[in-house]
């Protein structure tokens, strides 16, 4: 018998991904191409691995047990390969970041050229996107995830819990006033982040009080939050953001802060950012490095920081 690896991880794709032609697309080959490698793997093992039909590919029984021991096998041999590397003691190779879109433009990317100035050996593929991203099904060594933390099996390195601020201009405020409780920015126009989940709630408490929630509404809706940041900047309205978000704002006095006597929060759920990584006997030395990196150029607390 004589198995290859690459068929086998063809294999291992088609099972996580569930057809042929997304597995195809990634690749770079074409759904025909794959499904003849599966088909030639089958031949080979002598028993059929997969069930086809026009809306599904679900796995045999064999199919199954073959796709535990090829994980198994792929993920010694990965681990063979990082550990002849690391005995060099340089990172080296690619390391796979996913990152929510702004946070990545403000905290990420700025940060590369020194990254691969102290260590030229690396790469990094930084892919930012504001969809969920899944880390047991989607190929990330590194994963930067807002929001509160879910048990997903990953290991996770918490760099900040966000203090969320509501801000404006003082140009607006000048023009409409200050709200002096939550009630009053219903009577505000509030610039609104509105995600997959739909239009972010605000929850207000004073210290040692009861949450209150509140939809804020105005002219602005966006799934981008630089834009409403920008549109805020221009004295359109009021924003909730996080203190990664306007931090340096609020210290550069571009921003005022409004309602400085409440805790706010998008959810009643513990906000976190934290920077998830698979769980390994042993973490390859490139996405160590990385993870240092970043917690040395983010420090203790975060410079984004606002008081």
């Amino acid at each position: 018998m004589s198995l290859n690896l690459r068929s086998i991880q063809l294999y291992l794709d088609v099972l996580d991904l569930g057809n042929f032609s997304e597995v195809a697309r990634r690749e770079g080959m074409s759904p025909s191409s794959v499904s003849r490698i599966i088909h030639q793997l089958e031949t080979e093992l002598g028993t059929q691995l997969l069930y086809r039909n026009t809306r599904a590919i679900i796995p045999t029984e064999a199919g199954r047990h073959y796709g535990e021991s090829f994980r198994r096998v792929v993920a010694e041999l990965d681990e063979s390969r990082q550990q002849l590397r690391d005995r060099e003691d340089v990172p080296g190779g690619l390391v796979r970041i996913n990152a929510p879109v702004v946070f990545g433009q403000k905290h990420i990317a700025p940060w590369l050229s020194e990254l691969f100035a102290r260590y030229p050996q690396l790469q990094v593929d930084l892919v930012q996107t504001d969809d969920f991203i899944d880390p047991l099904t989607d190929a990330a060594d590194i994963l930067f995830r807002i929001g509160p933390l879910a048990d997903s099996g990953f290991h996770a390195r918490i760099v900040d819990r966000p203090a969320y601020h509501l801000v404006a201009t003082q140009g607006y405020i000048d023009r409409f006033g200050a709200p002096a409780s939550p009630r009053d920015l219903l009577q505000h126009n509030c610039l609104v982040y509105k995600g997959v989940i739909g239009a972010q709630k605000a929850w207000f408490r004073r210290p040692g009080g009861k949450a209150e929630m509140l939809s804020l509404s105005g002219s602005l809706t966006s799934n981008n939050a630089e834009t409403l940041l920008n549109a805020a900047l221009g004295g359109a309205g009021i924003i909730m953001m996080p203190d990664w978000q306007v931090g340096e704002l609020l210290r550069q006095g571009r921003f005022v802060k409004l309602l400085p006597d409440y805790l706010l929060s998008p959810s009643q759920d513990e906000q976190v950012l934290a920077m998830l990584y698979p769980h390994s006997r042993y973490l390859p030395l490139n996405v160590r490095t990385v993870l240092d990196f970043f917690v040395e150029k983010f420090g203790e607390p975060p410079y984004w920081k606002y008081a």
